[in-house]
């Protein structure tokens, strides 16, 4: 096989596997809302808990592959992982909680769109910078700077995150994003976004109490032992602007 064909080949595995994640392991923050930070059983979770996971199954299926970080509003706050691929780099940014379908080139911009939602990058000699566009919006969604920090200040930056003082978009508001069927499902404060190709839904007032039935129903997800009690026990959490 060339090195093209290869490289091909390569990048297939690489967003199949996205895809898979995507489908199987839903961007949340329940275990930080409701259960301290600590795992609950839920599969998924925030974007540290959702790289780790595929940095592992890219290494299974013998994907060259990294821990890296990208900068959100000028924080150093978002992990994403680092593949190496034939001499060629790009990312997967499996946790930021929007369907970042494809690898992003760290040599080269691209241009896509899935679920309605366009993705583009400008990359530069030092940076890629992701720009999100959804319901004819376009922002800046985050800044990969492309120098690679020590796997091992990362992991200790994960370890921290709940302790450290910072305070991330999804701090204080319930998030549940996933791939379901045919269209992305994004779980926002009380608003839950339905993304297809042609259109928007969104579905106001969705309440603390109710989220077991919508992931239910909607995500064909039932909640763990540990996120049941705490539902039952009506803990409620503030929900603020969706950021």
């Amino acid at each position: 096989m060339s090195a093209s064909g290869s490289t091909t080949a390569t990048i297939m595995i690489a967003e199949s596997l996205l895809l898979h994640h995507f489908r199987t392991q839903p961007f949340h923050n329940l275990n930080l809302l409701y259960n301290s930070g600590e795992p609950c059983g839920l599969p998924g979770g925030t974007c540290s808990d959702k790289t780790l996971s595929y940095l592992a199954d890219a290494r299974a299926q013998g994907l060259n592959a990294h821990l890296h970080t990208a900068f959100i509003g000028g924080k150093e706050i978002h992990r994403l992982v680092r593949l190496h691929i034939n001499a060629e780099t790009y990312f997967a940014d499996v946790g930021n909680g929007w369907p970042a379908i494809k690898l992003i080139s760290a040599t080269r911009n691209i241009e896509y769109s899935c679920f309605g939602m366009r993705y583009r990058t400008e990359v530069d000699a030092d940076w890629v910078r992701v720009f999100h566009q959804r319901q004819g919006k376009e922002s800046l969604q985050m800044e990969i700077w492309l120098r690679p920090r020590c796997e091992e200040d990362i992991l200790k930056d994960i370890h921290a995150r709940y302790n450290s003082g910072i305070q991330y978009p999804f701090s204080r508001s319930v998030r549940f994003s996933a791939i379901v069927g045919e269209h992305f499902l994004f779980l926002r404060g009380e608003s839950l976004q339905i993304y297809g190709e042609e259109h928007v839904r969104v579905i106001e007032g969705i309440s603390a109490e109710s989220l077991p039935d919508v992931l239910e129903q909607r995500f064909d997800l039932s909640l763990p032992a540990l996120l049941t009690q705490a539902f039952s026990e009506k803990r409620e959490v503030p929900v603020l602007n969706p950021t």
